[in-house]
């Protein structure tokens, strides 16, 4: 079922399949912001990575002795959420754990996702709680994409996303200084990491969306200080923007430059490393709630 959020400038439509943002539009203009899931391309807007990102070695991993197998990105996007809480402008939705979610990840738990309006910009928060008498190790993430090039109509029009620019930001939004970021590399089609990593050149704050910035998978950027990421149109106006304080960042879309959109990723998690052999609790970036315990994260999605 979808549910709409707006106030005076934005309106939204989150999907309760997934607990998922499907739309985010200009009220005064019409501009639709995110990506329209066309499944020729790829068919989700905004899924929400839970408890694991991205895939794990032979998709499996090992707890207490114990290998569980379980999905790319986990099982929460393919969830049907209840509602817990909703205004005019604010959300709540919540999946809890049952018999299907313990065969594949054996923690009592509670997800909840609000998302709440303000101004030109909506925030995603995240509230894992611990529902079991052990500690629970998960990680989690955002996967929204926004449309790109823009959807402005006849102005934008006959503009691929090749014409557009990823901005970087530093602490305080300030633009990013450095010259470059540097990219986990991911192994492709099997979607771990190689251990190795490559430069992707910084001007002034902005990468361009070249040809076959993807034909390696997603950009995938640990620990560099990036604060915010923006997508900007082919004249560096930016239009869309996220800020998220996350220790990995992923930037994707498919290699096919025809696929108007790319995603801005927070990251909490990331994946296996090809031939990975530890435990659930020895995953980088993994994430844990002790009993009882709650996990809040969050971003926000601002336009302009």
């Amino acid at each position: 079922m979808r549910y709409i959020l707006e106030n005076e400038l934005i309106k939204a439509e989150i999907e309760s399949f997934g607990g998922e943002l499907k739309s985010l539009v200009c009220k005064a203009t019409g501009q639709e912001y995110m990506w329209e899931a066309d499944p020729a391309f790829w068919g989700k807007t905004s899924p929400v990575l839970f408890p694991f990102i991205g895939k794990l070695e032979d998709a499996s991993y090992e707890y207490e002795n114990k290998r569980y197998e379980i999905e790319k990105h986990g099982f929460a996007r393919d969830m049907e959420f209840d509602v817990a809480e909703r205004e005019e402008d604010i959300i709540t939705f919540f999946i809890e754990s049952n018999e299907n979610t313990l065969k594949k990840f054996p923690f009592s738990f509670r997800l909840e996702i609000l998302y709440e309006l303000e101004d030109s910009g909506i925030t995603e928060k995240w509230r894992v709680i611990n529902k079991g008498s052990v500690t629970m190790y998960f990680s989690m993430g955002g996967h929204p994409a926004f449309a790109c090039p823009p959807k402005n109509g006849k102005k934008d029009a006959g503009l691929r996303r090749t014409d557009c620019f990823l901005k970087l930001y530093e602490e305080n939004l300030q633009p990013y200084t450095g010259n470059e970021v540097r990219s986990a590399e991911i192994m492709v089609p099997e979607g771990l990491l190689t251990g190795a990593s490559f430069p992707v050149e910084v001007e002034e704050s902005l990468i361009p969306v070249k040809e076959h910035i993807f034909d390696k998978d997603a950009l995938c950027l640990e620990k560099q200080g990036v604060k915010a990421l923006g997508i900007c149109d082919a004249a560096g106006r930016e239009y869309v923007r996220l800020e998220a304080d996350c220790p990995v960042w992923g930037i994707w879309s498919v290699p096919d430059s025809n696929a108007a959109y790319i995603c801005l990723e927070p990251w909490w998690g990331i994946c296996d490393s090809r031939g990975y052999g530890g435990t659930l609790q020895e995953r980088p970036y993994t994430n844990s709630a002790e009993a009882g315990e709650v996990w809040e994260q969050s971003f926000k999605i601002t336009v302009s």
